[in-house]
């Protein structure tokens, strides 16, 4: 990897080139970077309020990134105050509601996949028991982070598949 932008922080492609200094040079503003599913559903509901919104992934900067990158969402210069209005408007009114409440609690505790058993999804709350190969959350396909072994890593001697 090549480093970090000096001007915004965003990591660096491997060409040394900042994705999120391009797209602001062509009139974009980024106002948001995380998992493509959030950003995803952001892009969507500003795009239900007639808002220009755009997506694009982030180089990767740890491993856990490589399998799960993160990703900017950006809104043209111009519709940016629209924009915050909207987005603001919208977190306040989930500030009020017990669900939303509840998913944030769940998202803030974690999920401990080591411990065995049935586990809650950070996401949508779904109860399913995770393993080794698979902790993909059967109803929102949320992944919960399970990660595949490096080559040679995590393999019995003589086994040739991945458990």
């Amino acid at each position: 990897m090549a480093g970090t932008c000096e001007k915004c922080r965003t990591p660096l492609d491997d060409e040394g080139a900042c994705v999120t200094c391009a797209a602001e040079a062509e009139g974009l503003k980024n106002v948001r970077r995380g998992a493509f599913a959030q950003v995803r559903e952001l892009m969507t509901l500003l795009e239900e309020q007639g808002i220009g919104a755009e997506m694009e992934q982030v180089p990767a900067t740890t491993k856990e990134e490589r399998h799960h990158p993160r990703w900017n969402l950006y809104v043209p210069v111009e519709e940016l105050e629209k924009a915050a209005e909207w987005l603001q408007r919208d977190w306040a009114g989930l500030l009020e509601d017990p669900a939303a409440a509840e998913a944030a609690a769940r998202g803030m505790a974690g999920v401990d996949l080591s411990a065995g058993g049935e586990i809650a999804c950070p996401a949508c709350g779904t109860k399913f028991t995770a393993t080794a190969g698979q902790a993909d959350c059967p109803e929102c396909g949320l992944s919960l982070g399970v990660e595949e072994p490096e080559p040679g890593e995590g393999q019995d001697r003589g086994a040739g598949e991945r458990g």
